[in-house]
């Protein structure tokens, strides 16, 4: 059944994995931490839902008075994987009239894909069902959808325009939930409904807007660049460059962000006698292995300061002075990471991966490597800031900024994001 929202509220329903109960899970969702703040001014209500943190989680920030956290219970664990994957196997039959209507929209050939999107429908129809419980014990009647990934919660969120018809759905594109070459099976379940069903797609870079409408043309009109931003932070563009240099990384220690490798780099550049300071935010299964590649220095340090919040890492940077940013990860989407590096003033060396190139332009804010970067290449890149001319060091930093001021703005950027949901906020007060 339809319902139809009171109009004289605007309310909004944030659909994300963990947030505002993320502690690290979800790296990628501690930026909803700065962003609800600015987002949550041009509504009346806000539930923010994490559809996979567990009743009893604690919300791990500070939220604003009219946003109200929501824990929905749904697993993430091998053991749920594996039974949505069973469900999910019927669900072309079974699913309900949403479902069959998303599965009538592609036909998939091969069996690990059909086992890849059956599993993703019924963890998708699993959220759906609980949150439409959820939203009626609220008494919440969402005005407007936004889903901070174009993956199951986006589904959600295109489910839930057929019950709440007045609600404009837009969802964020990142990286996993938008190439589908990153999935094991070189597949993502229900683009085409997706983009029919959903006012708007916003992929967080250039590059993304470019990989969909060349995939799944004819939605043009939908999808919008959208970037994410950071908050305002200290400009400390004018500071020199330091010896020893002192390099920064940030990430989770996983596969795909090759924080290794970047240990290794450090390795080589200590056997020729250079000296740098490396400190590491974050952590993950491969800090060992990180951590017993630097050994052995002799003439440089590597300190792993572990996982902070979002508050805590950027209050470290800002009480401490970074000559450079390094990020060598296989795959990105355009990280927040960088966003938040260049805020600060500070150059980037990056692998040319995703929209990285939207941010760090070669030569001019720090340098960019090739996907397949070895440690010979990390090293050489940042052996080039050890011997870089006091004049060339501050040039790049102040591009750093600059490049930041024009493009990744917090508020600036949650105003495009409202205008994608709908709202004119120009009227208010008329």
């Amino acid at each position: 059944m339809a319902i139809t929202a009171d109009k004289k509220k605007r309310r909004l329903l944030l659909l994300t994995r963990r947030f505002p109960f993320n502690r690290g899970e979800v790296a990628a969702e501690s930026y909803l931490e700065n962003e609800i703040g600015v987002l949550s001014t041009y509504f009346d209500e806000v539930l923010a839902v994490g559809t996979e943190a567990q009743p009893g989680d604690a919300p791990t920030c500070a939220l604003p008075g009219n946003v109200t956290p929501l824990a929905l219970g749904c697993g993430n664990t091998s053991k749920d994987k594996a039974l949505l994957a069973v469900k999910g196997i019927a669900f072309p039959l079974l699913g309900g009239a949403d479902v069959r209507e998303a599965y009538a929209t592609e036909s998939v050939h091969g069996i690990g894909k059909r086992v890849f999107r059956g599993y993703f429908a019924a963890r998708a129809k699993a959220k759906a069902d609980v949150l439409a419980e959820e939203l009626v014990r609220f008494g919440f009647e969402p005005t407007h959808i936004y889903s901070f990934w174009l993956y199951d919660t986006a589904l959600v969120a295109a489910w839930l325009t057929g019950t709440y018809p007045c609600a404009r759905a837009v969802a964020r594109a990142h990286g996993y939930d938008l190439y589908a070459d990153r999935t094991d099976v070189h597949y993502l379940p229900f683009r085409g409904y997706l983009l029919s069903k959903l006012s708007g797609v916003l992929p967080c870079s250039k590059d993304g807007e470019e990989y969909i409408n060349a995939n799944w043309p004819g939605h043009e009109g939908k999808v919008t660049t959208s970037y994410l931003g950071t908050r305002e932070m200290p400009d400390k563009s004018g500071e020199p460059l330091t010896c020893p240099l002192r390099v920064v990384s940030c990430s989770r220690i996983v596969d795909v962000k090759r924080v290794p490798l970047l240990a290794k780099a450090v390795t080589l550049l200590d056997a020729e006698g250079l000296r740098v300071e490396w400190t590491h935010y974050g952590d993950g299964p491969q800090l060992e292995e990180a951590r017993a590649a630097c050994s052995l220095l002799t003439h440089s340090t590597a300190k792993f300061a572990g996982a902070l919040p979002n508050d805590a890492l950027l209050g470290e940077y800002a009480a401490k002075h970074f000559d450079v940013f390094v990020n060598v990860s296989s795959s990105e989407g355009l990280p927040l990471s960088i966003m938040e590096a260049c805020g600060f003033g500070i150059p980037v060396i990056a692998t040319d991966v995703g929209g990285t190139h939207e941010i760090v332009s070669d030569g001019v804010n720090g340098f960019l490597l090739p996907s397949d970067c070895g440690p010979e290449d990390v090293a050489a890149a940042i052996k080039r800031f050890v011997f870089l001319g006091k004049a060339e060091g501050s040039s790049m930093r102040r591009a750093a900024r600059a490049v930041w001021e024009r493009d990744f703005r917090l508020e600036a950027n949650v105003e495009g994001l409202v205008r994608s949901l709908g709202v004119d906020y120009r009227n208010e007060g008329e």
